[in-house]
């Protein structure tokens, strides 16, 4: 199966996903803060990577040839995996459980993005 994979979609996706993760972070977190919100800054990186995740999703289904939910799925667990990395290299106590959970996340929204973006193309006449 990973002989099909689109690498530069993959690629594409995991860049813009996490750039726009980081985009909607700092303005969603920094919105929430400027609000007098005590918690905005985790609030805003939650809603950013879930809507990073979506994004890389939908980019990586809609450059692939074929197979958008593979791509998009493939791109979320990337993405996950670079968020645990920098997670742990800033010393983040995060439990194994929510790791896993962060992962299943990825694969199922980004897959869920890959899959509407490439039924999508589908559909164009």
């Amino acid at each position: 199966m990973l002989a099909a994979l689109n690498i530069g979609a993959v690629a594409l996706g995991v860049a813009s996903g996490s750039l726009a993760a980081s985009v909607f972070a700092l303005v969603v977190g920094g919105g929430l803060t400027i609000a007098g919100v005590e918690t905005g800054s985790d609030i805003g990186l939650v809603i950013g990577i879930l809507l990073g995740l979506g994004v890389g999703g939908w980019v990586a289904g809609a450059k692939a040839r074929h197979s958008g939910r593979f791509h998009g799925a493939v791109t979320g667990l990337l993405i996950a995996f670079l968020i645990v990395v920098v997670a742990r290299l800033g010393g983040s106590p995060a439990p194994t459980p929510t790791v896993v959970w962060l992962a299943v996340l990825s694969i199922l929204l980004s897959g869920v993005a890959g899959w509407l973006a490439g039924r999508r193309k589908l559909t164009r006449p």
